[in-house]
C-alpha cells in the first residue's frame, strides 16, 4: 500500500469498537469461529467453503454472517487470547450475536450495516483499515484494492453517512447499576460490564431476567478446545456463582465409560481417552463450583431446565434455543456463549432479537405439499424437512402450515435445523407453535399481501439429501445417531429396530446421562447392545478427538443434520446424511443405500 493512495470508503454500523488495519480475506459465504469450523491456528476447515484450508489469523476477515455453533464466540475470544490465531476484525453483512459477543471478549472491532454487501467493494488481498470508536455509531472501512485497475471501478462508490445509536440508550435498573458499580463483588461486577458492552453492540434498550441458563462444556487444550476454559478457570478463581438453574452442554466422553473400548473416543483418535478425561476433570470442577449442575446434556429442555411460555433464558445450544421458542414460547436467541456464562453469573441478559414481539413475527409461507406429510414417519424425515425449509429461510422467520402435529423426537429433530441452516431460532408452525394458532397470528394479525409462499415437496427433501453428500463410497466406518441427544421413546424405538440383528459397523447411540439411565433401567439399553450398537451418554459426536489424517479416511452414515454440517471438512470424516431407517440399516449391512427421498 502506498501512503498517497486514496482509498475506497465504505460506511457502516460498529458493533464492537476498535481501531484495525490489515490484508483482507473475503468471501460471500457464512463462517464460524468454533474450532470445528476453524482450527485453533485459524485454519479454515468447513466441508466445502470457498476459503477451505486457508488462515484467517491476522487478517481483516470478511463474510456474511454467522452460522453454526454459539461456542464461535469461545472460539474468537481463545484465538485471540490463547492462540494468537485470531483475525484482526470482522466486516459482516450482518455481525451475528454470536460474533459480537466473540469480538467483546477477544478485543477486536466488528462493523457490518452497508449500503452494499462488503464483499463486492473488498477483495482478498486489499488493505483495509477500520476505524470504529463507538459501538453503535459509524464505522469508516478504507479500502486500499490490491490491483490498482479496481480502483477506477470503484472511485465513483459513495457511501451514505450511517447514524446508529447512543451508549446511553441501555437502561439500567438499580440492582444492575450496583453489579455494574461493583458492589455486588468482582464477578458480578466483569460478567455486568461485558454484558453492557454486548448490549451496546445490539442496541438494546435494557436488560430481561432469565430464568435458566446453559453453559458450554469443554476440556483444557490448546488444539481441539471449544475455548471456553480459560474463562471458567478466571470466573471460578474469582468466586463466582451463578444466580439461576445452570446446564452444562455435551461433553467429550462420558465419566464412567473411559476406559470402555467400544466407545467412539478409542476410536481413530488423536489423543488417549484417559489423556481428553484429563483435560475435562478441572472444567467439571470449575463449572461445579460456580454453582452448575454438570450432567452433560444438548437437551435441558426436556428435563432437566424445561422453560415455560413467556419466560427469558440463555442458552449456548441452538437447538435447545429453536425447540425453546418454536414448541414452547419460551423467548430465547441463539446466544453467544461467552454471554450466557456472564448471564448465569448476573441473572441478566440484555434485550435483543427474537426477546422482542417485532422480531417473533413470521416473514414467510412454507406449505407443506400433502403428499409430503403422508410420507413423514421417520425422524430423520423431519431432519430433512427442517433443512428444506431452513436452508430456503436463511435469516427470514419462517410460518409453516400443513403439519398437524409431532412427537417430542420429531419436534426435536424439525428445530436442530436452526444451527446448520437457519440463522435465527424462530420458525411458526401452524397449529403447534404457541404463538401460532393461526396464520394470521403467526404473522401478529394480518398475512401480507406480497409475503413469498414456497411449497415444500418431496424434491426438496431429496434435495437436502442429495447436497449434503460428501462422498462416493458407500461402505461405511461407523454410524452416528443422537445429535442432538437421543430421548427414551428414541432408545425404545431404536431397540426395536435393532431386535434380531447384528450391526457389522459401528453404530454409536448418542443421549445423557438421565435417558442412559432410564434406559438401563428398563431393559433397553441391553436390548440395543445385543445387536453390538453402543450406548454413549453424555458425549457430543463433534467433540471426539479424532487425529485428522484419519478421521479425513473415514466415511460416517448419520440421520443428523448438524452432524453432516457441522463436523465435516479437513479433519472430518466424510458423511452421508440419511432416514434412521436407512442408517441403522448402513451399520447392520456395512453399505450406505438411501431408500427414501430419491427424487
Amino acid at each position: 500500500m502506498q501512503n498517497n493512495e486514496k482509498p475506497i470508503i465504505l460506511k457502516g454500523i460498529t458493533k464492537v469498537e476498535g481501531y484495525a488495519e490489515g490484508e483482507a480475506l473475503v468471501t460471500s459465504s457464512f463462517l464460524s469461529h468454533l474450532v470445528n469450523a476453524v482450527n485453533s491456528d485459524g485454519v479454515i476447515r468447513i466441508f466445502g467453503h470457498p476459503l477451505v484450508g486457508q488462515s484467517y489469523a491476522g487478517k481483516i476477515v470478511v463474510y456474511d454472517t454467522d452460522k453454526f455453533s454459539t461456542g464461535g464466540a469461545w472460539g474468537l475470544y481463545f484465538k485471540a487470547k490463547v492462540t494468537n490465531s485470531a483475525p484482526k476484525a470482522l466486516i459482516c453483512r450482518t455481525v451475528h450475536p454470536i460474533s459480537i459477543g466473540g469480538a467483546i471478549d477477544a478485543g477486536i472491532p466488528a462493523v457490518d450495516s452497508f449500503d452494499v454487501d462488503p464483499w463486492t467493494v473488498i477483495q482478498t488481498g486489499d488493505y483495509v483499515k477500520i476505524t470504529a470508536p463507538k459501538a453503535g455509531d459509524e464505522g469508516i472501512i478504507k479500502i486500499y484494492p490490491k490491483d490498482p485497475a479496481r480502483r477506477a471501478e470503484l472511485a465513483e462508490l459513495k457511501s451514505l453517512p450511517k447514524k446508529g445509536w447512543e451508549k446511553s440508550d441501555i437502561s439500567l435498573t438499580p440492582y444492575e447499576q450496583e453489579m455494574l458499580a461493583g458492589k455486588h463483588g468482582r464477578p458480578k461486577q466483569v460478567a455486568m460490564e461485558r454484558l453492557v458492552k454486548f448490549a451496546e453492540g445490539m442496541g438494546s434498550k435494557r436488560m430481561v431476567p432469565i430464568c435458566s441458563a446453559h453453559l458450554f462444556d469443554d476440556h483444557q487444550s490448546r488444539d481441539y478446545t471449544v475455548g471456553a476454559w480459560p474463562a471458567f478457570e478466571e470466573f471460578a478463581s474469582m468466586g463466582a456463582k451463578v444466580v439461576v438453574p445452570t446446564t452444562v452442554e455435551s461433553t467429550a466422553m462420558g465419566d464412567d465409560l473411559v476406559d470402555d473400548k467400544g466407545m467412539p473416543w478409542h476410536y481413530s483418535v488423536m489423543a488417549p481417552a484417559r489423556e481428553v478425561f484429563k483435560g475435562m476433570v478441572p472444567v467439571h470442577e470449575n463449572l461445579k463450583n460456580m454453582g452448575a449442575t454438570v450432567i452433560p446434556t444438548c437437551i435441558p429442555y426436556a428435563h432437566l431446565a424445561p422453560p415455560k411460555f413467556g419466560e427469558y433464558l440463555v442458552t449456548s445450544e441452538s437447538n435447545a434455543a429453536a425447540y425453546s421458542n418454536i414448541m414452547i414460547g419460551a423467548r430465547v436467541n441463539r446466544d453467544p456463549a461467552n454471554m450466557v456464562l456472564y448471564a448465569a453469573i448476573t441473572g441478566v441478559m440484555p434485550e435483543y432479537g427474537v426477546h422482542l414481539q417485532e422480531n417473533r413475527i413470521g416473514q414467510m409461507i412454507f406449505d407443506v405439499d400433502p403428499a409430503v406429510v403422508k410420507e413423514l414417519d421417520d425422524v430423520g424425515d423431519y431432519v430433512a424437512l427442517g433443512g428444506a425449509i431452513g436452508f430456503r429461510a436463511g435469516d427470514r422467520v419462517p410460518v409453516v402450515c400443513g403439519l398437524n402435529r409431532m412427537t417430542n423426537a420429531q419436534a426435536k429433530a424439525f428445530c436442530a435445523c436452526v444451527s446448520p441452516a437457519l440463522t435465527y431460532p424462530m420458525i411458526h408452525i401452524v397449529g403447534i407453535t404457541p404463538e401460532a394458532r393461526t396464520i394470521e397470528e403467526a404473522f401478529g394479525g394480518e398475512i401480507p399481501k406480497d409475503v413469498e409462499r414456497v411449497r415444500i415437496t418431496k424434491s426438496d427433501l431429496a434435495a437436502v439429501y442429495q447436497n449434503l453428500r460428501q462422498t462416493e463410497k458407500t461402505s461405511i466406518d461407523a454410524a452416528v445417531i443422537g445429535c442432538p441427544f437421543l430421548m427414551f421413546e428414541e432408545l425404545a424405538d431404536i431397540a426395536g429396530m435393532l431386535d434380531g440383528q447384528k450391526v457389522s459397523a459401528p453404530l454409536w447411540l448418542y443421549t445423557d446421562y438421565v435417558n442412559y439411565s432410564a434406559a438401563k433401567k428398563a431393559g433397553i439399553l441391553e436390548k440395543i447392545e445385543a445387536s453390538g450398537a453402543r450406548v454413549v451418554h453424555s458425549s457430543c459426536p463433534g467433540m471426539v478427538v479424532r487425529a485428522p489424517a484419519d478421521a479425513e479416511k473415514l466415511v460416517f452414515a448419520t440421520d443428523s443434520l448438524k452432524v453432516a454440517m457441522l463436523f465435516a471438512g479437513i479433519g472430518w470424516p466424510k458423511n452421508w446424511l440419511g432416514t434412521r431407517k436407512d442408517v441403522i440399516q448402513a451399520a447392520i449391512t456395512g453399505t450406505y443405500v438411501q431408500n427414501k427421498w430419491l427424487n
